[in-house]
């Protein structure tokens, strides 16, 4: 059983306490970051249950947002305070004021959003209880918190934190591995592709050989005329047949088969990189919006356009991974009409005939489409790469 973790609350505390004060600060200077969020980790039934029941949703965002309103009610006769004894020292001894004020609002952030989670918690208890399907399920909440730093002389730079958080190393470590998993991925279907081809052929010689003994056996009186559905198996016993290729034609159904379960495995492998890739994209998307309040607009702008086409790219790459994982569910169903048409080959079953045309005529092009999601990958690798460049030349190294 899988689960799922979601952001079920990110309160922007910045726009709470901006709106409260509204210009009435001189010395301190609030960060235009500051956020309290709840994290869940549910069991994936649990998950699509509340998701479903957007009441319980509603109601869990309430009483988080209570807890959350109290402590910034309390925040704020901090930052009043700061500001009265700021007012009486000059700028170097008011920057110390800064760093105290700055420990003391992570410190109550930090409290509050744990007491936020908690309260999500109960809220997903108290729904748990009125469905007896849903008690085996677990629950699990978190706090976090988002702040810049407190200023109180004016000025402000980009810090170090979010220097690190804007570098793009992540996201190219995962795209370079996605490289690798496609690449290992055309090579398998290359060989699934091939090993299809050559059962279709021996299915097509072993269609011709049984048709032509059958007629034989029938004409000679050592089948009956009236027998309609005659298999390789009876064929042989009937008629001493051999049939050298049906034992290749079973080994190669065989590999087919285990070329397709190393492409599957492959396959699920690579949506979990393409994944990870986005929410390693995400990550910069929201150190750049630090960044924004920070930096000259020009600088924040080409980064920002080089991480929309690095987003674009990604999205390329997950289309292309669909579209892989469809090619191999038409594979995995490849391959049960090769053993059906096998199958019914050797055993005379109705219909036999039927089953080896449609296997002869499937197209073996597996690999077309894995192809696409390789040159995916590849572009995919070349745009982040650029953004390490941008990132690198417009923003981090002015930190």
């Amino acid at each position: 059983m899988g689960t799922k973790k979601w952001t079920a609350v990110d309160y922007d505390a910045a726009k709470y306490l901006g709106s409260q004060l509204n210009g009435k600060l001189q010395r301190v200077t609030l960060p235009k970051v500051m956020s309290l969020q709840v994290v869940v980790e549910l069991d994936d039934e649990l998950y699509k249950a509340i998701a479903k029941n957007p009441s319980t949703v509603a109601k869990l965002q309430q009483a988080a947002g209570d807890k959350a309103r109290k402590a910034m009610n309390e925040a704020l006769k901090k930052i009043f305070a700061a500001e009265v004894k700021a007012a009486k020292f000059n700028n170097q001894v008011a920057a110390t004021f800064a760093r105290d004020l700055q420990s003391t609002l992570e410190k109550d952030f930090q409290t509050a959003s744990t007491e936020m989670a908690e309260e999500a918690a109960e809220v997903i208890e108290d729904y748990k209880k009125g469905q007896k399907e849903l008690q085996k399920f677990r629950i699990k909440t978190s706090g976090k918190i988002a702040l810049n730093a407190v200023v109180m002389s004016g000025g402000i730079a980009l810090s170090v934190a979010t220097a690190g958080a804007l570098s793009p190393v992540g996201i190219i470590g995962v795209v370079r591995t996605s490289v690798g998993i496609v690449q290992e991925a055309v090579k398998l279907a290359l060989t699934a592709d091939k090993t299809a081809k050559l059962i279709q052929a021996e299915l097509a010689v072993l269609r011709k050989v049984m048709n032509e003994e059958v007629a034989k056996a029938k004409r000679s009186g050592k089948i009956a005329q009236g027998v309609k559905e005659v298999g390789l198996n009876l064929l042989s016993k009937t008629v001493g047949l051999e049939t050298p290729s049906l034992k290749n034609c079973q080994s190669h159904i065989d590999l087919h088969g285990i070329n397709i379960g190393k492409l599957d495995k492959e396959s699920k492998t690579l949506s979990e990189k393409i994944y990870e890739a986005m929410d390693e994209q995400e990550k910069l998307n929201k150190a750049l919006k630090v960044a924004r309040a920070t930096l000259p607009s020009d600088k924040v702008g080409k980064a920002a356009q080089s991480l929309e086409k690095a987003e674009k790219a990604l999205d390329k790459l997950l289309q292309a991974t669909i579209h892989v994982n469809e090619k191999v569910e038409l594979a995995h169903a490849r391959h049960k009409l090769f053993q059906k048409a096998l199958d019914g080959m050797k055993q005379g079953i109705p219909d036999w005939l039927k089953h080896v045309d449609t296997a002869c005529g499937l197209a073996a092009d597996l690999a077309m489409g894995i192809t696409d999601a390789a040159d995916s990958a590849s572009a995919a690798l070349t745009v982040v790469m650029t953004l390490e460049s941008t990132l690198g030349t417009e923003i981090i190294d002015r930190v």
